[in-house]
């Protein structure tokens, strides 16, 4: 099952089993939503259910934060998630504080799905801004790598109290993976091991895993066993189960499409460090510029795996 195809199926069995999930977003209804994960969900549902929005993010984010306060369940689709930005005021200053603002009486059952990466499209249009959004008390994010995660974790989320934001991936849409054919659910929270090692943990989340796999093969061939690790959950983290991997390795490589200041990477050092003491820990990200659409500027400023591989021997040789 592709990606998108594994996002449909999760929302399509939510929405047949609870009739207060909305959909609320740009392109969602007749059209399929922008990368077409809600295929068939408007003509099933109807535009009761699957409503088109005009683009306007901060209205969007509002209408959703409100109705969740009200007793819906909406799922509001951000199509880039640079335009969370607008959204970020309803979203964190209500939806995340409601449960505390009112002793528990209102929560705000709201999943925000956004799509992060680069493939192409410009500086304003692919951005990771997940690590922002780690820091907010009351906000859950994920950001899975699989189909199957994409399914168990989107089901997850639509069962949640609280507002989460789940990050899905442009480049992981056309992606596809087995998921099982019975209803999974994938809690929050817990890290998969991807691959076992013994010389070196990297620590990854969403389209970046896949670069680290690939990066574990190439250090394989020279005789360096690398253990990934898929955080799939940034908030909550699974810091037991990297540093259960780290105290083996004795190394840590974190990796992120994201920038590295205050980034994804440097919180998992640091948590890892408050239980081993002070480990030997690289970041990789992305470079400090702007991604550009130019087709050489691009990919020259994104993480890959030989930079991955060259992030790995300096660290072992350290």
């Amino acid at each position: 099952m592709f990606f998108r195809e594994a996002i449909m199926r999760a929302v399509r069995e939510e929405m047949r089993g609870n009739d207060r999930i909305v959909i609320l977003g740009q392109d969602v209804g007749a059209f399929g939503g922008s990368y077409r994960e809600f295929d068939g969900l408007f003509e099933e549902f109807g535009a009761g259910r699957v409503r088109d929005m005009p683009v306007a993010e901060a209205a969007m984010v509002g209408v959703g934060v409100g109705a969740a306060a009200a007793g819906l369940r909406p799922l509001v689709s951000i199509t880039y998630m640079d335009f969370m930005m607008l959204g970020f005021d309803p979203l964190i200053n209500y939806g995340a504080k409601l449960r505390y603002k009112t002793g528990g009486q209102l929560t705000a059952p709201l999943v925000v799905k956004t799509t992060a990466g680069a493939k192409g499209q410009g500086v304003a249009h692919s951005q990771c801004i997940e690590a922002w959004l780690m820091s907010v008390p009351g906000l859950k994010v994920v950001a899975p790598s699989t189909a199957a995660d994409a399914y168990g974790m989107l089901k997850a989320a639509l069962r949640e109290e609280g507002p989460v934001v789940f990050v899905d991936h442009k480049r992981l849409f056309p992606v596809a993976g087995e998921v099982p054919l019975a209803e999974e659910i994938v809690p929050f929270g817990l890290a998969k091991v991807c691959r076992s090692g013994t010389d070196l943990t990297i620590s990854t989340h969403s389209f970046m895993t896949r670069v680290a796999m690939e990066a574990a093969d190439l250090l394989q061939s020279e005789g360096v066993s690398a253990e990934v690790i898929d955080l799939r959950s940034l908030a909550p983290l699974d810091i037991d189960t990297i540093a259960g991997s780290v105290r083996r390795t004795n190394a840590l490589l974190t990796l992120e499409e994201g920038q590295v200041t205050c980034g994804v990477g440097i919180e998992v050092i640091a948590r890892v460090q408050e239980i081993l003491a002070p480990i030997s820990a690289a970041r990789v990200g992305a470079l400090p510029a702007p991604v550009s659409s130019n087709r050489v500027l691009e990919p020259a400023c994104l993480p890959d795996a030989q930079r991955v591989v060259q992030a790995a021997r300096k660290l072992l040789k350290r």
